[in-house]
Order: C-alpha cells, then structure tokens, then sequence
C-alpha cells in the first residue's frame, strides 16, 4: 500500500488553484480547467441542488472540489470535477487533509462541458474517474443537450425527451429537457 503525502499534495493543490482559471493533473500533464460561462455555472448549480437533496443524509456533495488520484507507478492525477458526491461511508473514512482533497475518485462525477473543452482530455478524465472508483460519471454537454452516463461497463447517451436514472443513484430521477429548460 502506497503511503500518501498530505502535506506534498496541500502544496501542490496551493500552485494549481493559486489563480483561475484552475489547472488539473491528467496522468501527470497540466490542464486548464477551462472557466464555464453563465450557462455552464447554471448547470451546474441545477446539478449540485438535485443531487445535494438526493443526497440528504447518504453522503456529501461539492463544487469544484480536488480530488488526488495516486496509482502506483503512475504519474499523479488531481481532478476538480465541476459536481462531485461522496457516500458517506467512503467520506467518513477520512481525516483532516484527506477531506479536503481525497485520495480517490467522487462516487459521482459531474463534468460540464464548455466550449475549449479538448475531447481527448474529456475522454481521458472520464476513464480516470472510473478507473479510480468512481461509480458514474455524467458528462453534460449543453451544446447538443445531451447527458451521457458513464460506468464501468456502458455508457449511454440521454437527450431531451428521456428521463436520468442510474443505478449508482437508486432513487435521483428528473427530465432531460426540464433540466437544460432551467437554465435558459
């Protein structure tokens, strides 16, 4: 097992959110976390209230919160995933800096896209997150409307007309097209 650097990771959490926009470590390699516009932030709102009330007492939600993935032998990644949901029982295993910055992947993720967003990178962060214990990722392109859901073993694409359901969330279900209509 892999001994983990709090103190290291503080500081380098320090230098990659020392001014906007952020910078995100994929696989070792610095990356923009490019700064959504109105629409994004708004999305993004939408989703951290839905899965905050889903939530409730079942685990905990943030905004723009680091996340360190360490495998050994690899580079080291650090995500800020624009919503992110961490079950309580994965949350309370944790102690001072490793709230803050946990040492793995959110139960969820959700990544909103925005205009500079470069797919390979998208398409990279999204395997990371599953490879590192993520059970879902939503991946919200406001641009087609679109919501595609990510998990170990499918993916598949929601548009407007369809419901969100998602076994890694028994019990979160809203209309795709109610969701981008709340934020025109």
């Amino acid at each position: 097992m892999q001994t983990i650097d709090f103190g290291e990771l503080s500081r380098l959490s320090d230098i990659l959110d020392a001014r906007k926009p952020y910078l995100e470590l994929i696989s070792g390699r610095k990356v923009r976390k490019v700064s959504g516009r109105m629409r994004h932030s708004r999305l993004q709102l939408e989703f951290a209230v839905r899965l905050h009330d889903w939530a409730a007492d079942k685990g905990v939600v943030g905004i723009e919160w680091r996340f360190w993935l360490i495998p050994a032998g690899e580079e080291r990644t650090s995500l800020v995933p624009d919503v992110a949901y961490l079950s309580n029982e994965r949350f309370n295993r944790l102690e001072g800096d490793a709230r803050e910055m946990p040492p793995f992947a959110p139960d969820i993720v959700v990544e909103i896209r925005s205009p500079g967003d470069r797919a390979s990178n998208v398409q990279r962060k999204i395997e990371l997150y599953l490879a590192h214990g993520s059970a879902l990722v939503i991946d919200v392109d406001p641009l087609t409307r679109t919501i595609a859901l990510h998990d170990t073993s499918t993916m598949r694409v929601l548009r407007e007309g369809d419901r969100f359901e998602h076994a890694a969330a028994p019990g979160l279900t809203f209309d795709v097209r109610a969701l981008f209509a709340s934020v025109e």
